[in-house]
């Protein structure tokens, strides 16, 4: 009796296992993206936000010059928005991961972090095309709120990029899936 309520244990033990090692399915993956691009527009928010605030009214240019005051309020926007992700994919995005508390360690963050300012180079890079792009004219206007066509383009563009970088990244390098 002992040796059949043991084989029956092992069993159920083996088939939690199964469950826990298999694979993410594609409807799981599918939400999981949907998770992240929630994320990543919440957490773009947040950094454009800040970054406005900072350069409208906290540290505008005429108190600290148009240089400076861009700089500041930008990389402050960038982490506002990079801590918000962070936290957002730790604690909804991602929810089947290998090692749960492996990924909410200084580690997990530094690499997370880094995949970050890699798409935000990746991005300035791409911005830097906008000059090939400023004679486009759509709906009879060269401009759309103030900003030539161009650099709405390669914006979305850029965004959409370094939002698949950032995803990719992040699933294979810090949310390693089961």
């Amino acid at each position: 009796m002992d040796e059949m309520i043991e084989e029956i244990m092992e069993e159920i033990i083996e088939e939690k296992e199964e469950k826990q090692t298999k694979k993410q399915t594609k409807k799981e993956i599918f939400w999981e993206f949907i998770r992240v691009l929630i994320v990543s527009g919440g957490a773009t928010a947040v950094d454009w936000g800040v970054a406005y605030a900072f350069y409208g009214w906290v540290l505008p240019p005429s108190l600290i010059g148009d240089m400076w005051s861009l700089i500041i309020s930008t990389a402050l926007g960038f982490f506002a928005g990079l801590i918000v992700n962070w936290l957002l994919s730790v604690n909804f995005a991602f929810k089947k991961v290998k090692d749960v508390a492996g990924v909410r360690s200084k580690k997990s963050f530094f690499k997370f972090s880094a995949i970050g300012v890699v798409g935000l180079i990746i991005c300035e890079l791409g911005m830097m095309l906008v000059p090939l792009l400023d004679s486009i004219t759509l709906l009879g206007t060269t401009e759309l709120f103030g900003a030539e066509w161009g650099w709405w383009i390669m914006k979305v563009t850029m965004a959409c990029t370094v939002f698949v970088w950032n995803y990719l990244a992040r699933k294979f390098f810090v949310f390693k899936a089961k």
